[in-house]
């Protein structure tokens, strides 16, 4: 529902891989998508995920597909805040973590910040203090709550925000890819991402 719900196209898979790894695998088809999502929400807490990003086919450096970590509240977007934790970005094929809120006349989201600022997301850029995602495992870490938020590679600030447009409100934890034919990372054949755990702690 996850997939659908954003025009992808659902004939990715979610199965249960060696370790406890739960893997999600596109088919290389435009818009594969494969998504995971809580079954509550979160609005003041500490999330970490174990995540392997794979290579996108050709190029050994580059992160495969429009991999993302991130909350939202699907029946109140964008009113409710939409968390970006880590997206491997198209067009640029760079990692970045944003937020969106609100609507303007067009009900669109008129309020956005985020790391990168390169035509695809049209916020307030963010200062970031690490570089950019590669190929392999990662440990992402997404602080959330009512004002601030707070997002770390590898246990490394990216980047945070203090604004009163961070809601706070209760949102669901996604972990979704997707192949973008628009990016320069769209890995045409079936590549697999794959979750480690992820933790929850309260925020206060």
């Amino acid at each position: 529902s996850t997939c659908t719900g954003h025009n992808w196209a659902a004939d990715g898979t979610v199965t249960a891989g060696p370790g406890g790894n739960q893997l999600l695998t596109t088919t290389g088809h435009d818009d594969s998508c494969a998504a995971l999502a809580s079954p509550g929400t979160v609005s003041s807490a500490v999330i970490q995920a174990e995540i392997y990003f794979p290579a996108c086919p050709g190029k050994p450096g580059v992160i495969a597909n429009w991999d993302a970590l991130w909350l939202a509240d699907a029946a109140e977007w964008p009113e409710a805040g939409e968390l970006d934790g880590v997206e491997t970005q198209p067009p640029s094929g760079v990692n970045a973590a944003s937020w969106h809120s609100g609507t303007d006349k067009h009900g669109t989201p008129s309020y956005n910040v985020s790391t990168v600022n390169d035509g695809w997301f049209h916020g307030t850029p963010l200062p970031t203090s690490t570089r950019n995602l590669t190929p392999g495992w990662h440990t992402v870490d997404i602080v959330y709550t009512k004002g601030f938020f707070a997002v770390y590679y590898d246990g490394k600030l990216y980047t945070r925000y203090t604004s009163s447009n961070i809601t706070g409100d209760p949102l669901t934890i996604y972990l979704t890819t997707d192949v973008d034919p628009h990016s320069v990372n769209d890995a045409t054949s079936p590549v697999t991402i794959k979750v480690q755990y992820l933790k929850i702690w309260s925020y206060k």
